[in-house]
């Protein structure tokens, strides 16, 4: 069954053990108000969220928009490779239809029609800078324009391939033409030879047609194709580059210039497999450190013409084809910003409404930790608070029948123990009635004991033994001895003390107090009495109290034979209710009492 201190403890509240735990967390964290807290875990949602969807959607988008920008660029190459094959497969065919024509064939037409011949082909295909006729020897016989007619041509590439089939060769730079046709934009005449073999009617070798073909032509086929570019893929180059990988077309810093194997190759192909020969690839240019999308395709040839090795490739600078990745990314990410401060807004509106009634719910249970009269709260849409605000009106009804019962059980208690010290007091006065000498002062004593233990145990009733006050303490056992002047003094702080350490300090002092009265200070009229104490440090949560008692002005003390009852009360039985030691001393002028207890929270 529990005691009557037990019962007498008070309801724990918000200041009490909980409130403990929470001012000292094992992990310390900031408390941060329910509008703040919902507003930063919105915003930071939104910001997460839209930095992840602008990832995913960059990532995403970039992958579709290199393939769709090296689709168009395959495209784009192939398409312009077939242009260059059927445009040379065109000249390819003139030359090898002129070689056929019976004026150059036969060795007795004059040569005012032969070239004439010759005239009619380069105002078909003005590309042309000079065709010519030569004899079966290599001498040119007729041209186009009447220039290099005599000159012999016999150890020329043109000549000798041409003598056996139709011959065409690469780019190269003019020679004995460079001089009488120079450029107007000061550029080096550069030339495609094409040639046939010229057979005489009985099918004998007369000589070769041969057709300087400007390669003004094939640059200005790249270029007006750039130009349509400009509506489809601005910032597309177009590159053509001769079987050795030189740079016969493309910007000024590649021009002529041989590009190494690896820079067709690429770093990565844009179709998301390995590095290949074929297809679209990115990769960094010589010129430029910047990666590039690009596409190449070889010219392949066009029906009987075999093509001469060219590669066209098509190129855009990786950073300006895919800007429109980067500007959606910038709009989703703005976009997705500003949707988190609305609902970072949205959330800082609705927490206010929201903490309204959970403060309220708050102030509640502050009402309920102090035992006050809860207030009504106001009606609100959240189930849950509204079941917290029921549950604390629950609990208030159910404290207040447990404090109703628990206060009349401590009445009682208290009742029966006043009781049980007046029937003690009772038998002792009427067990020892009669009784003088020794006996008498034993009864004496014993009365004296009981009612110090009452008069603490009263001033425990009046604080329903949640503790009692170290100044009520000493003052209401002293009062009895304090008649008729002021022999006693007190100094030290207040101190709220347990139920047992003030009981047990109660009946200390009366003991110091009785035999002081009976033969220390207190017997004489000069003598005083000084009690002085002190509150020690907090040490595990425990403080220690040092209170001393010490006698003056009466009659000399000496130290006793033997030990009474009194005194072992002192050093030995109360020492274990204080939780700490009491020491007995008796100099001359005067008993001294030293008293050391372990006083936790009341």
């Amino acid at each position: 069954m529990p005691t009557d201190a037990e019962l007498a403890q008070p309801i724990p509240s918000r200041t009490g053990a909980f409130a403990a735990r929470r001012v000292h967390p094992r992990w310390p964290l900031p408390v941060l108000p329910l509008r703040l807290l919902l507003a930063l875990a919105f915003g930071t949602l939104g910001i997460v969220s839209t930095l992840v969807l602008a990832l995913l959607v960059h990532g995403q988008a970039t992958a579709r928009l290199e393939e769709e920008v090296g689709a168009q660029l395959d495209e784009l190459t192939a398409h312009m490779a077939r242009t260059l094959d059927q445009g040379m497969f065109e000249r390819w065919r003139d030359v090898q239809v002129a070689a056929a024509l019976d004026t150059l064939r036969a060795p007795d037409a004059p040569l005012p029609a032969k070239r004439a011949v010759l005239e009619r082909l380069q105002t078909t295909y003005p590309a042309y800078s000079i065709l010519l006729l030569t004899d079966a020897r290599g001498r040119i016989v007729a041209t186009s324009n009447g220039l290099l007619e005599g000159a012999d041509v016999g150890a020329r590439d043109y000549f000798q391939a041409g003598r056996e089939r139709p011959f065409v060769g690469d780019v190269h730079d003019a020679q004995l033409l460079a001089k009488l046709m120079p450029q107007a934009n000061g550029e080096p005449l550069r030339l495609v030879d094409l040639a046939a073999p010229v057979l005489a009617p009985d099918g004998t070798f007369a000589g070769v047609i041969a057709a300087h073909l400007d390669w003004a032509w094939a640059r200005n086929a790249v270029a007006d194709f750039e130009r349509t570019l400009t509506r489809q893929r601005a910032g597309t180059e177009i590159l053509l580059l001769a079987r050795d990988g030189l740079v016969l077309h493309g910007p000024p810093e590649l021009l002529r210039r041989r590009l190494p194997p690896q820079t067709l190759a690429g770093t990565r192909h844009l179709g998301g497999g390995a590095k290949s020969s074929i297809g679209p690839k990115i990769g960094p240019w010589p010129d430029q450190a910047a990666p590039f999308l690009f596409a190449t395709e070889p010219t392949r040839g066009y029906r009987d013409y075999p093509g001469l090795g060219w590669t066209v490739a098509a190129r855009i600078d990786a950073g300006r084809a895919l800007a429109p990745v980067r500007d959606l990314s910038k709009a989703i990410t703005f976009s997705g910003l500003v949707v988190a401060l609305a609902g970072s807004l949205l959330a800082w509106w609705l927490a206010g409404r929201l903490a309204r009634p959970l403060n309220a719910v708050c102030a509640q249970a502050d009402r309920l930790g102090r035992g006050e009269p809860l207030a009504v709260l106001a009606p609100t849409v959240v189930r849950e608070i509204r079941e917290i605000g029921q549950a604390l009106d629950a609990s208030a009804r159910e404290l207040r029948q447990r404090e109703t019962a628990r206060r009349l059980l401590v009445d009682e208690l208290n009742h029966r123990v006043k009781n049980t010290l007046a029937t003690v007091q009772s038998f002792a006065f009427q067990s020892f009635r009669g009784l003088d000498g020794a006996a008498a002062r034993q009864r004496q004593a014993f009365e004296g004991r009981l009612l110090a233990l009452s008069a603490a145990h009263n001033i425990l009733t009046r604080e329903h033994w949640a503790g009692a006050g170290l100044i009520a303490v000493v003052e209401e056992v002293l009062r009895p001895f304090q008649v008729g002047g002021t022999p006693i003094s007190m100094s030290g702080p207040d101190l709220r003390l347990p139920p047992r350490v003030a009981l047990g300090l109660g009946m200390v002092l009366h003991e110091l107090c009785t035999n002081a009265a009976k033969h220390g200070a207190l017997s004489v009229s000069d003598g005083r009495v000084a009690i002085t104490w002190r509150v020690g440090a907090p040490e595990g949560g425990v403080r220690r109290l040092h209170l001393v008692w010490r006698e003056t002005g009466g009659p000399p003390v000496a130290a006793p034979t033997r030990r009474g009852f009194g005194s072992r009360l002192i050093e030995r039985g109360l020492s274990a209710e204080l939780g700490g030691h009491a020491r007995i001393d008796f100099p001359v002028d005067g008993v001294v009492c030293e008293i050391v207890s372990s006083v936790e929270a009341a």
